[in-house]
């Protein structure tokens, strides 16, 4: 067992999994900006960005679930050449789900 299952076993504490509420998506590494702070190195030089085929796979798979929040993050998400694309097709989603573009 290891060292974290013990402490939870020794304060009879129970750990539960909850139902996922958010899938977050990084889209990318393009970015209009150089911030040497960047956690993904994003930039204006990077070219790495999701594909539409991959993001019809993502909305394909989240419709079915119960998540009711999509965070957009990247580089600069709004600058990948299918950003509305990918807004549009989340728009679709029944109930509604809240999105967020960082």
């Amino acid at each position: 067992m290891n060292r974290f299952a013990e402490r939870l076993s020794a304060d009879n504490l129970p750990l539960r999994r909850a139902e996922p509420e958010i899938l977050q998506v990084n889209v990318g590494k393009r970015c209009d900006l150089t911030c040497v702070h960047c956690h993904v190195n994003a930039g204006p030089k990077r070219t790495e960005v999701m594909s539409r085929e991959t993001i019809d796979k993502i909305v394909d798979w989240l419709e079915p679930t119960k998540i009711s929040i999509v965070d957009i993050t990247g580089g600069a998400p709004e600058i990948i050449p299918d950003f509305q694309y990918f807004i549009d097709r989340l728009r679709t989603i029944q109930p509604p789900i809240r999105i967020i573009d960082r």
